[in-house]
């Protein structure tokens, strides 16, 4: 996803400020509003609007700090997609732009419009068809890709399983990357307990393992 693990500048701090984490989305609007950026050193996320972006290359240009908001909110990016007549859609893999407007999102069983979002929560969307028929797609083609996935997978070594402290202190040798192209870790930053919980979240432990010395 665009966008996605750049760092971002302050001019008047003449500074690299962190690296954006991943976007925010305003679910009222359907739009992306903004991103969740996080501080290399203190692992702090931040929210910058998308307005106070001066310049947007090969990294994020902001005039100051001072234009971070501190995020005092929670929300799940891969949220449990449900309709009001009781049936469930899976969980959010993926969400499709069009410039910042909320075209489709992408779950585990189904492509559905983003039009017939019509309520969410912290970590749920709910969705209205009305009397339409629901527009959703099924995956044939997604669930042919992950049977290849599958498949390979069984020539890899057997599932790491590792507790936290096996990870903390070490730096990642990679970048590694969750769902929606999420951002877990960058290449030489160390491993602390908030990016081993977000590789658990995406489920990458594993992955996890192996990018790390």
């Amino acid at each position: 996803m665009e966008n996605i693990s750049k760092q971002v500048i302050s001019v008047e701090d003449k500074k690299v400020v962190g690296y954006i984490l991943r976007p925010w989305i305003d679910f009222s609007i359907l739009k992306k509003t903004g991103y969740i950026i996080v501080d290399e050193e203190t692992e702090h996320e931040y929210f910058l609007r998308k307005e106070n972006i001066l310049e947007d290359g090969e990294v994020i240009v902001i005039s100051s700090t001072n234009i971070l908001e501190v995020v005092n909110f929670q929300d799940e990016f891969r949220k449990k997609v449900f309709s009001y007549t009781g049936d469930y859609y899976g969980i959010v893999e993926k969400y499709i732009f069009e410039r910042n407007l909320l075209k489709k999102i992408i779950t585990d069983r189904a492509e559905i419009y983003a039009k017939n979002i019509v309520n969410f929560g912290m970590d749920t969307l709910f969705l209205s068809f009305k009397r339409k028929r629901k527009k959703i797609f099924p995956r044939f083609q997604n669930e042919e890709i992950k049977v290849e996935v599958m498949e390979k997978k069984l020539d890899l070594p057997p599932i790491v399983n590792l507790s936290m402290s096996y990870y903390l202190g070490k730096v990642a040798t990679k970048t590694l990357l969750g769902f929606n192209n999420e951002l877990i870790v960058k290449e030489g930053v160390t491993i602390t307990k908030q990016i081993f919980e977000r590789a658990k979240k995406h489920n990458k432990i594993n992955e996890l393992y192996f990018v790390c010395r």
